[in-house]
């Protein structure tokens, strides 16, 4: 069948009532999910597809709630430094300046919301983890205005910018939310990150217009969002990828190496 767009379909798709509790719901998609996973299913090219609408199903049945496959890995506590013993803080602080060497592109994470209004946010922590399906990861903090569009629309692009566009990308650091920095107030908010930025919107068939790919990259992805998966305190969407390009820009990609900015840690 489809992909399901209704919780009456998707409780069809999985085989239970549309009262089934959470953890018989959760139940039954990872038993299909060991069964349809292409994994399981390597000459299977139809595997990719039913995942997919396992995936969504689960989604619109229980949202946030959505299980994983494996154990999810819990936020570690949170401990003040004052807690900490002089010992702990050293290697603390060790461990951060070593994961902060692991270099990473510098992405522009394209996003729109259901009346087609598009949004971008810089992201370093996106990888191709599946070549069939083609399959990318991004990882979103849990209130990231661009991961509640994606999980509304379910549309996403990747603009990987040259080294010249570190100016460009600058402008998309900025979270909308300017709460969501310590001691920033309403009147420190972020304005309309697309506003003077070249795009295009790419065509989406449920809305006026699809997530913004900027024109200044040096290579872009389209993709569509399968499963989200709680880890730690951020949200990692394993996203589809339908489309992209790479531009005749004669330049490298602008990476954390040249940037110098560190997310990591």
């Amino acid at each position: 069948m489809p992909i399901p767009s209704t919780a009456s379909d998707a409780a069809t798709l999985l085989g239970v009532s549309l009262s089934a509790d959470r953890d018989t719901i959760r139940d039954r998609y990872r038993r299909l999910a060991r069964i349809y996973h292409p994994d399981a299913n390597p000459d299977d090219e139809a595997a990719g597809t039913r995942m997919l609408e396992l995936n969504a199903a689960v989604d619109l049945l229980l949202g946030t709630d959505t299980p994983t496959l494996d154990t999810e890995i819990a936020p570690e506590p949170v401990h003040s430094d004052r807690s900490l013993t002089t010992r702990e803080r050293r290697r603390d602080a060790r461990i951060k300046a070593a994961l902060q060497h692991l270099p990473y592109g510098i992405y522009v994470v394209g996003t729109v919301n259901p009346a087609g209004a598009p949004n971008a946010m810089v992201a370093d922590w996106v990888m191709q983890v599946s070549f069939k399906p083609r399959i990318v990861c991004v990882s979103f903090e849990r209130d990231a205005a661009s991961l509640r569009n994606l999980r509304e629309t379910r549309q996403l692009t990747v603009s990987l910018l040259p080294e010249s566009g570190m100016d460009l990308a600058a402008r998309f650091l900025q979270p909308s939310d300017p709460s969501k920095i310590e001691g920033r107030s309403a009147e420190f908010a972020a304005p309309d990150k697309m506003r003077g930025v070249g795009y295009v919107q790419l065509e989406h068939p449920d809305l006026e217009a699809g997530a913004p790919v900027l024109e200044d990259s040096l290579a872009w992805l389209a993709a569509e969002a399968q499963q989200f998966i709680p880890v730690g305190e951020h949200i990692l969407a394993l996203c589809r990828v339908f489309d992209g390009d790479a531009l005749p820009i004669n330049e490298g990609p602008l990476t954390s190496l040249y940037t110098g900015w560190h997310y990591g840690g």
